[in-house]
């Protein structure tokens, strides 16, 4: 019976992305191939066999998206697959996958699918638009970065001794120093190289900056910059991270 439900939901996926494409989604060929084929001379050289290969690498990362969103779906209903949010939403999700050069960030828009509709909670379309316009804009490296530093804090602070000084703020996470000394070497990145990817990547909110005065630690909201003798001790991850990646970036073991 368990098998009939889940070739039932894949079922119902596999028509929502026919309904995707055949509602208005432009086809490969146009919106991927022919803008590069009208560039003159490179357009010369690509040849018939691009589009067929382009289409077999969507065909690819159409199904990898499925088998995400389907991993651990027991408990998959018709309720949730019927939901009209949830239809309008995964059908986003092919567009933005199908517009990924790589496959990395997929399991990423399937965890949000999964995780958001798929598994007994409902998430706010709200959040649902700010984490798929975050899974577009984000690298894959930034992603990565995020992640290793939150795992990396979490275990150089497994006693939770650990308090940050932010002038009573919610205690949160800061080893800065410590994680960019030791993966400089893993990422070929310099300090100051690292200092500059994480600070492009306060705009999610999903990380921020502390500072420190002659007088200590100051949050970047209680000060002016204005003033003399400010340095930056670093970088804390957020608890909106916390919460996007226990969503959408960590994976089923």
């Amino acid at each position: 019976y368990m098998n009939e439900e889940l070739e039932s939901v894949k079922l119902s996926l596999q028509n929502i992305n026919d309904i995707v494409d055949i509602k208005g989604n432009p086809v490969v060929s146009s919106v991927l191939m022919a803008p590069v084929k009208a560039i003159p001379i490179i357009g010369d050289l690509i040849d018939s066999s691009a589009d067929a290969l382009l289409d077999d690498f969507q065909k690819k990362k159409e199904q990898e998206l499925i088998d995400v969103i389907l991993t651990n779906s027991t408990a998959i209903t018709t309720e949730m697959v019927n939901d009209v949010e949830f239809i309008i939403n995964y059908a986003r999700v092919v567009e933005a996958v199908k517009r990924l050069a790589t496959n990395d960030k997929i399991k990423f828009f399937g965890n949000l699918i999964r995780n958001g509709y798929l598994s007994g909670e409902h998430i706010e379309n709200s959040e649902f638009e700010e984490y798929i316009d975050i899974l577009n804009t984000m690298s894959y490296r930034e992603i990565k970065y995020s992640v290793d530093y939150k795992i990396y804090c979490e275990e150089q602070d497994k006693d939770k001794k650990y308090k940050s000084k932010r002038m009573g703020k919610t205690p949160s996470y800061n080893r800065w120093d410590y994680f960019t000394k030791d993966y400089a070497e893993t990422y070929s990145k310099t300090k100051s190289e690292l200092y500059y990817i994480f600070l492009r990547m306060k705009q999610t909110g999903f990380v921020d900056e502390e500072f420190e005065t002659d007088g200590g630690d100051v949050d970047h909201d209680d000060y002016s910059f204005d003033s003399l003798g400010v340095d930056s001790t670093g970088f804390y991850i957020t608890k909106s991270f916390l919460k996007f990646y226990d969503m959408v970036l960590k994976m089923e073991e």
